[in-house]
């Protein structure tokens, strides 16, 4: 693995300063926005041999519509609704959150994917929601098929929160599917946990290989800025957290039946932050954010 250090040259604007207090100590304070860094550098964790081709780091005004389709769940092109959505706003009823185009933006150069708990009337499907979310995908924007993918993010943390970063096949079809890293902030057992999962098949036959880090919010302080990254070649899929390889898949360790239907097709990539229908509230904080700081598209060199 090669570290790639990016350097950032930030101006002196309201980033790190120092306080005189009454006594003459000096107090510094530093600020928690991952672009108010003086001096300091960003590391990619990239696998030998992999050459960047693709990357968005938001750090416009607007998030960029030739990359990004946000606030709906339809093709961009086509109209149709994404495989098993349940409308053009509500993935699933194990979803509570009513996708809006409002709680995807930009703030300092980060993608934000808001929840927030509210009283909100959807209209596909037509009902009242007491919850909303923000959602991003890139479906005939940007492809990827095999490579390394990578992100800078923070989760958010509590029982009620599904944030998720994902791969979905191109042809409206249900599975195959990489969860490329999936928080639970609450699962069926009682636990935290991060998925990284791989889905093959269609629906209603889709089979799933799953890996969990458990407990990973006291391990990780999912609210702090980690790399996440992601490798699928036609023999393996890597899943690193800040270059940690947290899960290893190969293919040859599959049932035939499965390593016949390993991923081998364009996916587009979903952000989104969600709602658990099934958690409880006891520990959410509302609003809660998913922030991206960048997502980088690497592909094997010849």
């Amino acid at each position: 693995m090669k570290i790639i250090s990016e350097k950032k040259t930030i101006l002196l604007v309201s980033l790190m300063f120092t306080l005189y207090s009454c006594g003459g100590e000096d107090t510094v304070k530093n600020s928690d926005d991952p672009k108010e860094i003086i001096d300091d550098t960003l590391v990619r964790f990239v696998p030998d041999g992999y050459t960047k081709t693709w990357e968005d780091h938001f750090d416009g005004t607007e998030i960029n519509t030739s990359h990004w389709t946000v606030g709906s769940l339809r093709d961009p092109e086509t109209g149709d609704i994404v495989p098993g959505a349940d409308g053009d706003h509500l993935l699933k009823t194990k979803y509570s959150g009513y996708v809006t185009k409002e709680d995807s933006y930009l703030e300092d150069g980060v993608l934000v994917l808001r929840n927030q708990k509210r009283s909100f009337t959807g209209t596909s499907p037509a009902g009242n929601y007491s919850y909303t979310s923000g959602w991003a995908m890139s479906m005939h924007k940007v492809y990827f098929n095999k490579g390394y993918i990578e992100m800078r993010a923070q989760f958010p943390s509590g029982d009620k929160v599904w944030p998720a970063l994902w791969l979905i096949a191109e042809d409206l079809v249900w599975g195959p599917e990489w969860d490329m890293f999936e928080y639970f902030g609450k699962n069926t057992v009682g636990e935290d946990v991060m998925g990284m999962h791989l889905l093959v098949d269609e629906w209603p036959n889709q089979k799933w290989d799953t890996g969990y880090i458990y407990n990973f919010d006291a391990t990780y302080d999912c609210e702090a800025w980690h790399v996440y990254g992601f490798e699928w070649t036609a023999e393996k899929a890597v899943w690193t957290v800040d270059g940690e390889i947290k899960r290893e898949l190969l293919k040859s360790n599959l049932t035939p039946n499965r390593a016949n239907l390993w991923p081998n097709e364009d996916m587009y990539i979903v952000l989104n932050n969600e709602v658990q229908t099934n958690a409880t509230d006891r520990t959410t904080q509302w609003p809660n954010y998913l922030k991206i700081d960048y997502v980088e598209i690497y592909e094997k060199d010849n």
